[in-house]
């Protein structure tokens, strides 16, 4: 698949819609930040709303791909501000696939992260026990806090190698299972499919193409990193308004990836999807009418 090209028509098809692209994206933005504003409470009924915003939100996502797909389909003169909320409005019908979806991201992490732990502790498992045994000691000798901290020392290298290199890993595999669950939503909206079938389809029609998804993602990297750069700087420098400061940078950033890139990049995505769904549903449907014309 021709990674530039998918981009070069993702220009050509922005050329006249753009202004209403980002005016649609930026509402989808500020509506958005309304979950973190309850985020990191210690208060019993603020930590209960944000559950609820977290779940509320959880197909809010969808308006990305209702927009990105009336581009792609040359139906843009359909675009309005309503499409930022098509996740609220057709909650019932969403939430069940983009529940599935997160479920799978999910479980994957939780192995990963179950893998990880496992190895942690066999490999360094008698480092970790044997140090408040050093502790005890060094409260009745200088040596034994020489243990500890010799223990500390010469396990520090191969435990920072071993989680980054299970960081590594982890970082792979969920980018990988974030490819295989990649056309769940599309198919959604495109082919009504839903759930376990959405699953189940968009793990086939994603097998040999994970790694053409992952060039372009790759291809936006730069931009990516430097939008997150901006919003750690923001947010250090406004880190004496906590709440306000962090809002403020993700407000910001988030305007200068609408602005710089975000819109490209998902109709980019959509246009991915149509390409891999036009030879596995669209192509076979239409030779098989045309076979059917030619007998009648």
């Amino acid at each position: 698949m021709n990674i530039s090209s998918i981009k070069n028509r993702a220009d050509e098809l922005l050329i006249h819609c753009k202004p209403q692209v980002i005016r649609i994206m930026t509402i989808m933005l500020l509506v958005g930040l309304i979950p973190s504003l309850f985020n990191g409470s210690e208060n019993t009924f603020i930590s209960l709303i944000s559950l609820v915003l977290t779940i509320v939100f959880l197909t809010f996502s969808h308006g990305y791909i209702v927009t990105t797909l009336k581009v792609v389909r040359n139906n843009s003169e359909s675009l309005s501000d309503d499409d930022a909320f098509v996740g609220f409005r057709r909650f019932k019908e969403l939430f069940p696939t983009y529940l599935v979806s997160g479920l799978v991201l999910f479980v994957v992490a939780f192995i990963l992260l179950f893998i990880m732990m496992f190895f942690l502790i066999m490999f360094f498992g008698n480092v970790f026990s044997e140090i408040p045994y050093l502790i005890v000691n060094s409260a009745f000798s200088q040596s034994g806090t020489y243990n500890v901290l010799y223990s500390l020392i010469q396990a520090v290298p191969s435990l920072v190698l071993v989680i980054l290199l299970f960081v590594l890993i982890m970082i792979i595999v969920m980018v990988v299972a974030s490819a295989f669950v990649f056309a769940m939503p599309y198919l959604l909206e495109q082919y009504h499919m839903t759930t376990m079938t959405a699953l189940k389809e968009s793990f086939s029609l994603m097998q040999n193409h994970i790694w053409d998804l992952i060039k372009l993602e790759l291809s936006f990297l730069g931009w990516m990193i430097l939008v997150g750069i901006i919003q750690g700087v923001i947010g250090e420098l406004l880190m004496f308004i906590p709440v306000l400061g962090t809002l403020i940078a993700s407000v910001v950033s988030g305007l200068i990836a609408i602005y710089v890139y975000l819109p490209k990049y998902m109709v980019s995505q959509a246009i991915f999807f149509e390409e891999l769904a036009y030879y596995r549903y669209e192509e076979p449907k239409q030779r098989f009418q045309g076979e059917y014309q030619d007998v009648e």
